[in-house]
């Protein structure tokens, strides 16, 4: 349901400088001028990328009917509170990624490593792209958690390593350094930053001698060294900063890993604090994967094992209870989302696009075709299912779902990847 944004002007404005907020009053004369800017204010404002290794079994996960009324798969059905609040895609692809266990990681980005043609900048996940546009005034510009196959990936082509302790994750949003710990980090940025001036120097001087393919590579690592700069100025800016305060999620001591193996529901926890303290804008989640074992009632065989099922009933079934496990957490983190108000008193929900799908399509045929996406919040039109025709062996392109989320956090685009369009008609 399309949410109308508040034009009420309130007193949190500020003039910045030198180290100082000072809140501006109420103007009148400037009302109008406000209202206009936030009714064009983006109708979203975070962006979340939930992702399994393996994706999901197609069977259980995708709707044999189109539009609205139609009937859950016993899988999806662990959303079925929010239905009118999500949509649900079959029938997208990333054309030109093929099969193989490599397309896991091409989820947010449409290509894999090995088809770059040595131009590592082509594998920009859409996250990064979103923090670089919305996120730049936050801690954290992007956030990557979880134990999964990595998906995203920084514009110079590099993986991004993920948080894979949810302590870790907490401590590192909400926990303040002491004095010591901030003066060394405080030697170590100036060091770096030294270093990195030396490089920039050096390389600058070389490019001259180089044949045009060496540019292209001194490109690539002229790239690579500005975003570590960037990063060592926005760490020395935040350095002395005081972290929120935010109390670690309750847990039950005497429960065993059965209830929250590998420390899923902890992580959406604290996902939904990062998003709430305006910590970060942009988190990816990659859920546990591998071959590991979950410890449920029915399930016997690791996880990668069971994706690989070649359509054996028992394996296919213990493969549901794990993926309709990644359902129900899903669930329960799109209940948080509704219920944990941002500075403006609104639902999280409301400002929040979160998409969960995989770039594995049906992993027992190592296919990357009719890949699982879902998408929930941000204010876009939710409550069906989408199918899309199909040209021989290839849908639509993923990639058009992502030009339209862009799209929905201001971010002014009608390109990404392997995109030949949008879904606008559908969502906006």
């Amino acid at each position: 349901m399309r949410h109308q944004v508040k034009l009420d002007v309130d007193r949190r404005r500020f003039l910045r400088g030198v180290g100082l907020s000072l809140a501006l009053p109420t103007f009148e004369s400037l009302r109008s001028t406000v209202q206009s800017q936030v009714a064009h204010e983006p109708q979203a404002k975070r962006f979340v990328c939930v992702a399994p290794d393996y994706g999901i079994h197609p069977e259980s996960f995708f709707p044999q009917q189109v539009g609205r009324d139609y009937d859950m798969p016993p899988v999806l059905a662990q959303m079925e509170r929010h239905r009118s609040d999500f949509s649900v895609f079959s029938s997208l692809d990333h054309p030109d990624v093929g099969g193989g266990h490599a397309c896991t990681r091409t989820l947010l980005n449409g290509i894999k490593a090995a088809d770059a043609s040595g131009d590592r900048r082509k594998l920009l996940s859409l996250d990064q792209l979103i923090a670089s546009r919305i996120g730049t005034d936050t801690r954290f510009p992007a956030l990557v958690t979880g134990q999964g196959a990595p998906v995203a990936y920084t514009q110079s082509g590099i993986s991004v390593p993920a948080i894979a302790d949810p302590l870790r994750f907490f401590d590192l949003l909400f926990v303040d350094e002491d004095g010591k710990t901030k003066a060394r980090k405080r030697r170590s940025l100036a060091d770096n930053s030294s270093i990195l001036d030396v490089l920039l120097q050096d390389s600058r001087s070389l490019r001259h001698q180089l044949t045009r393919h060496d540019r292209n590579k001194l490109d690539e690592y002229l790239t690579a060294v500005r975003e570590t700069e960037h990063k060592l100025i926005r760490r020395q800016n935040w350095l002395d900063i005081p972290r929120p305060v935010a109390k670690f999620p309750k847990t039950d001591e005497d429960a065993d890993d059965s209830n929250d193996p590998y420390g899923m529901s902890l992580f959406y926890e604290i996902m939904v604090l990062a998003l709430q303290t305006e910590s970060t804008r942009v988190l990816v989640y990659q859920m546990p994967g591998g071959n590991r074992l979950f410890p449920f009632d029915g399930v016997t065989l690791g996880y990668h094992t069971l994706t690989h099922h070649g359509k054996s009933p028992e394996r296919v079934k213990q493969l549901k209870i794990i993926d309709s496990y990644y359902l129900s957490n899903l669930a329960q983190f799109i209940d948080r989302l509704k219920t944990t108000v941002d500075a403006r008193g609104e639902p999280l929900l409301d400002s929040t696009i979160v998409m969960f799908g995989s770039g594995m399509g049906n992993a027992s045929s190592h296919s990357s075709r009719n890949l699982p996406a879902l998408v929930t919040g941000g204010r876009l039109e939710h409550g069906s299912h989408h199918a899309f025709p199909k040209k021989g062996n290839r849908g639509t392109p993923l990639c058009n779902l992502f030009v339209t989320l862009l799209q929905q956090l201001g971010i002014e685009t009608d390109r990404f990847a392997s995109s030949t369009g949008d879904l606008n008609h559908l969502l906006m």
